[in-house]
């Protein structure tokens, strides 16, 4: 089972609120679904429990009307052992396109005229979460040059997004941190094969705000990549 968390009132302005930068709240992917469609219009964030993943969360679907994401966090480090704090947060959001179309008659609401990638969000989270972490004190951090986006893993459809579950979001290349994220994006007007309900879909799985900080403050290291 899952426990839904309406965040009606989740907006651009309030991106700090909560526990963010620093802990994966329940409007985290609300506000990732803000950012990708360069939107300020009002999210509904389903947040899932642990090892649902391959039940209700597997089989859940983002929608336009009324905007409403899936967030999931995983627990589990590339070598399988579980940590106690979150590692991984997967996404599932509808892409600026169908929101537009599905919301014409809205007035005065922003929406991008494209998506923005997910990578560029972590881009913005991990000068977030680096930032919060030196006006805390933070001593002996990773020196911020060394920590680099990886180049964004896009597949094509849903079942290569999903696997694996357990997917590296961090690796070690010598002295340097390299992130990493998995994106689906599937265009709402563009012909493609795969079902109807993934038309207009941007899914992202990427670093927890938790991991990040860790690594960041030496209390993690991450490995080399493995796949």
């Amino acid at each position: 089972m899952f426990t839904q968390i309406v965040l009606a009132t989740v907006w651009i302005q309030a991106a700090r609120a909560a526990d963010y930068p620093l802990a994966t709240d329940d409007a985290f992917c609300a506000r990732v679904q803000q950012f990708i469609a360069g939107t300020d219009m009002p999210v509904d964030n389903v947040v899932y429990q642990e090892d649902s993943y391959w039940t209700t969360f597997k089989k859940s679907k983002p929608q336009a009307q009324p905007l409403t994401t899936h967030q999931y966090a995983g627990y589990s480090l590339a070598n399988g052992e579980r940590a106690d704090y979150p590692v991984t947060v997967a996404c599932k959001m509808k892409t600026a396109e169908r929101i537009r179309t599905a919301n014409t008659g809205m007035r005065n609401v922003a929406i991008a005229d494209e998506d923005s990638e997910c990578q560029k969000w972590q881009a913005v989270m991990l000068d977030d979460v680096y930032s919060a972490l030196k006006e805390q004190g933070g001593e002996a951090l990773l020196d911020r040059d060394n920590i680099e986006l990886a180049d964004e893993n896009n597949v094509l459809v849903g079942p290569l997004w999903l696997r694996p579950e357990v997917y590296q979001v961090a690796y070690r290349d010598g002295d340097t941190l390299k992130l990493r994220s998995k994106a689906l994006h599937v265009e709402y007007r563009r012909f493609m094969p795969v079902p109807r309900s993934f038309m207009g879909t941007h899914y992202c799985t990427m670093i927890a705000p938790e991991y990040l900080a860790k690594l960041i403050q030496g209390e993690a290291e991450a490995p080399p990549l493995q796949d």
